[in-house]
């Protein structure tokens, strides 16, 4: 029997590390609004209870911690042979949400399952199954992939297809992410660049073009972007506040629990906009301390994929890593404005259940991986052992 490897320490210990600031974060920047929303907004099911979002994340958490934990343990070879069973069942999910009766709405958007107490975003989900099955078909094809018909035109079809399915409920910021991953696990597996540039640049052209023509909000948020004093009470104030707690931060920040920004001025205080909520009150110096143990954790993980001598764990680690990180840079970037708006939580540390379950799932199949760099490396040292006696 093969003997299995010991998960990667350093990737763990950034895990918890993170997700820990996280539910700090959570507590700080959600007590005002569950304190006060019962009163003020009619918000009765936080009942004022001040760590209602918080208790909520931590039972998510737990959860999340128990699926890490079980993906962990479970090889890697598992997701390679079950890949196709995995894709279709996030395929079902994101079909059957659009379905009214079954999914439920909110904000205008049709995303989420409603199960009691708990919403499930089938989204989230969809691009941890989407990675997994680019994976293991880019790695069985091997340098078939660089042939446009057979090699790029099949996977490129299926990314499409749960591309636009999230992009109708509509969701352009989770399928823009689903879409990133997507394109960086295709060309580390070998598709031609130009293929995929002459192929998919039309289409996701034109599909962005009428996305943002025909969805007010996403028109809203592109202006927003280009001139938000233009409209500062509107599309504009989002943006607008959260600058104001930035700005308000400083060097050092106001200090844990201390932000002004977040007594109702600044909207999605701990979901969408919780980076504002860290640089007020730790300041540019406790947001890059942040920032950096963010980045070592993406680049251990980056370290494991290329560790690891399997093609399908290679290219499924760094579809992960890239959705984590490109998740973080649309968030980091929309809240600071760098970029246009896109709503989407920051990974580990905005309050949310699918979106911390799924990071969670995923930091658990990188550890799978990293158990087995660690048995390659034990299997590397026997071997040496007759040689070096």
């Amino acid at each position: 029997m093969k003997t299995r490897g010991v998960p990667d320490f350093l990737l763990l210990f950034l895990t918890a590390l993170i997700v820990g600031f996280g539910i700090t974060m959570v507590l700080s920047s959600s007590s005002i609004f569950a304190l006060t929303s019962f009163t003020s907004n009619g918000c009765s099911y936080c009942n004022g209870d001040e760590l209602y979002f918080v208790k909520r994340q931590i039972r998510f958490l737990a959860i999340g911690v128990v699926g890490m934990l079980i993906a962990m343990n479970i090889p890697f070879s598992f997701y390679k042979r079950n890949f196709l069973l995995i894709a279709m069942v996030s395929f079902l999910a994101l079909l059957l949400v659009l379905i009214p009766g079954i999914g439920y709405a909110n904000n205008g958007a049709r995303s989420w399952f409603n199960l009691g107490s708990f919403t499930l975003q089938p989204a989230e989900f969809a691009k941890l199954g989407l990675i997994l099955y680019l994976a293991a078909i880019l790695s069985k094809k091997g340098e078939g992939v660089r042939n446009l018909k057979s090699g790029l035109l099949p996977p490129l079809t299926v990314t499409g297809i749960f591309f636009l399915l999230i992009a109708v409920q509509p969701d352009l910021g989770t399928a823009a992410i689903l879409l990133g991953s997507a394109l960086v696990v295709m060309i580390c597996g070998g598709v031609k660049i130009r293929h995929l540039i002459g192929l998919g640049g039309p289409l996701v052209t034109i599909a962005l073009v009428g996305y943002i023509s025909t969805k007010k909000h996403a028109l809203d948020r592109i202006n927003s972007f280009m001139d938000p004093w233009s409209d500062p009470m509107y599309t504009g104030y989002n943006i607008i506040q959260s600058w104001i707690a930035i700005a308000h931060g400083g060097l050092s920040g106001t200090g844990f629990g201390k932000s002004i920004q977040k007594y109702l001025y600044l909207p999605e205080r701990h979901t969408d906009f919780i980076f504002s909520i860290i640089t007020e009150e730790l300041g540019f110096i406790g947001a890059s301390l942040f920032l950096l143990v963010y980045l070592l954790f993406l680049l251990r993980g980056i370290h494991i994929c290329l560790r690891v001598k399997d093609s399908f764990a290679s290219l499924a680690g760094i579809g992960v890593v890239s959705m984590i990180g490109i998740q973080a840079i649309l968030n980091i970037g929309g809240v600071t404005g760098f970029i246009p708006l896109t709503g989407v939580p920051l990974p580990f540390i905005s309050y949310g259940g699918s979106s911390l379950l799924v990071c969670l799932l995923s930091t658990g199949f990188l550890l799978s991986v990293s158990r087995e760099v660690s048995r390659q490396k034990l299997d590397e040292q026997i071997q040496k052992q007759p040689y070096s006696m």
